[in-house]
């Protein structure tokens, strides 16, 4: 699921939509808890527990990123006496 999630991000970046992102990392972040909590059996989580971790990683860089360059825009705009827009 990595790549797709990789896709997906990139696309919501671009548009700089941080609540989707957010909304991403909280759906995975409930999925790794219910995986982690499952009895054990037969059936094992762990492949699904690593993707769950390498995605909200991907997804915590992405909104780390926009905050960055919000940030970086705020900064612009006080340093040129602007407000942003």
């Amino acid at each position: 699921m990595t790549k797709a999630i990789e896709n997906i991000v990139a696309g919501y970046v671009t548009l700089k939509n941080r609540e989707a992102l957010e909304e991403i990392r909280d759906h995975r972040q409930r999925l790794l808890q219910k995986s982690r909590m499952q009895p054990k059996s037969w059936v094992s989580m762990k492949s699904a527990i690593i993707v769950l971790e390498e995605d909200i990683d991907i997804v915590e860089v992405a909104l780390k990123g926009l905050e960055e360059d919000a940030n970086s825009i705020n900064q612009l705009h006080s340093d040129s006496g602007t407000e942003p827009t």
